[in-house]
């Protein structure tokens, strides 16, 4: 059932009051209730359209990918750098009083042959595929020693590798060493063992590298870059080691398929 009006309500009451016998017409509609103007809902405001979403500012890149993005155009850029299927090199290497050779012929998916003479007369020969490692014919045995090959293997293309495992670098700050500014950059490997390298935050240039494993290290330093084929590549390492001070000098870098480098295990 509807319900009535105020208006409607009030006089249908008046009227009833007028009617009844005991009251007078004029009582009567000085009793009833004085209408009631109906109310009228507040008109709602106009819908207002929301405010267009900011576009949000680009995430700034960390100092390490800036450092990297520098490196990788340092060393002739990313697309060339990870292109590169094989490394031959050869070059003078002075260890104490003798003088020899060495020979290097590297793939950077971890494999590595590395030959030392001194005098014309073979010193040693490394050879490493993957996980195995084997010096001199033998394989060699013991976690270390397999692990302080595979960081030798690492460090002799080291740019590419970095790309490579991006995600796996850990930023350890900046250092100054001989007046330059640097930037530590971690790779860890097996368990107590990594690869660190201090990154020139000017040129980009790596021009140290430590390789870790437990307590023993082995440190190179790097310089006399020079270009082949558009990339960059150090020419004379310094290489000490607890047992003592080696330098290789290069006089020879060329890069090479990787089918015709000579890398299988003997």
């Amino acid at each position: 059932m509807l319900a009535r009006s105020p208006s409607r309500a009030s006089f249908a009451l008046a009227l009833s009051l007028a009617l009844s016998p005991a009251i007078s017409p004029a009582l009567a509609l000085a009793l009833a209730p004085a209408a009631v103007a109906p109310v009228r809902a507040p008109a709602s405001a106009p819908a207002t359209a929301p405010a267009a979403a900011r576009p949000r500012a680009p995430a700034r890149a960390s100092p390490l990918s800036r450092l990297l993005a520098r490196t990788f155009k340092a060393y002739g850029g990313l697309e060339g750098l990870l292109a590169v299927e094989g490394i031959r090199s050869a070059g003078t290497v002075r260890d104490g009083e003798r003088l020899g050779r060495v020979e290097r012929a590297l793939a950077p998916t971890g494999r590595l042959r590395a030959v030392t003479t001194f005098g014309g007369v073979e010193h040693e020969t490394v050879v490493l595929d993957g996980d195995r490692a084997w010096r001199d014919g033998a394989e060699v045995t013991g976690l270390a020693r397999s692990v302080l090959l595979r960081l030798e293997a690492a460090r002799l293309f080291l740019p590419a590798l970095l790309a490579r495992e991006r995600a796996a670098l850990v930023d350890r700050g900046e250092l100054r060493r001989a007046g330059r500014q640097l930037r530590l950059v971690e790779l860890p490997f097996e368990k107590e063992a990594a690869l660190l390298a201090e990154i020139d935050s000017g040129s980009g240039r790596i021009v140290r590298t430590t390789a870790r494993v437990g307590r023993y290290e082995i440190v190179v330093t790097y310089d006399r870059f020079r270009r082949v084929n558009g990339l960059l590549f150090p020419f004379h390492e310094a290489i000490a080691a607890p047992e003592g001070l080696r330098t290789v000098a290069l006089d020879r870098v060329e890069l090479v398929p990787a089918g015709v480098l000579r890398l299988s295990a003997p």
